[in-house]
């Protein structure tokens, strides 16, 4: 039985609500254990400049929720988790990374497990995560 009307609006805002809710405490306890392994140090060294060849930071989705299919996609949507720092070079040498959002400080893309799936395909399969922190030498770099 599909829900409509006002059942599918409580039934959305409860299931958003308990995700919030996850997400607030794994976001948590995820920035208790970067500091503890040294992930968080990672990424404070990788928005800097001269770190450019590891900008990129490779994270595996284990979760993703939007309350309604139109509303914009953000890094909120996800649950993630760090896998690894790649080359910015690893986005543009890989044909099935499609470009998800971004903000003025990261742009997100999606890198499908399969080649040739669509887009909106990622949304619903977890994909992977790329953040790259753009910048200045992200910039000259596309120039070049």
């Amino acid at each position: 039985m599909r829900l409509t009307g006002n059942c599918l609006l409580v039934h959305r805002l409860v299931t958003t609500t308990l995700y919030k809710l996850l997400r607030l405490v794994f976001i948590t306890v995820q920035r208790i254990y970067w500091q503890l392994n040294g992930t968080a140090q990672k990424l404070r060294q990788a928005r800097l400049p001269h770190n450019y060849q590891r900008s990129v930071q490779v994270l595996d989705v284990l979760l993703c929720h939007k309350f309604c299919r139109g509303n914009r996609i953000t890094v909120d949507n996800f649950l993630c988790t760090h896998n690894r720092f790649e080359n910015p070079q690893y986005i543009i040498d890989n044909e099935n990374i499609t470009l998800l959002t971004f903000t003025e400080h990261d742009a997100v893309f999606c890198e499908a497990k399969e080649k040739g799936m669509r887009a909106y395909v990622l949304v619903l399969l977890p994909p992977d995560l790329l953040i790259v922190n753009y910048g200045v030498k992200l910039l000259d770099h596309q120039k070049a």
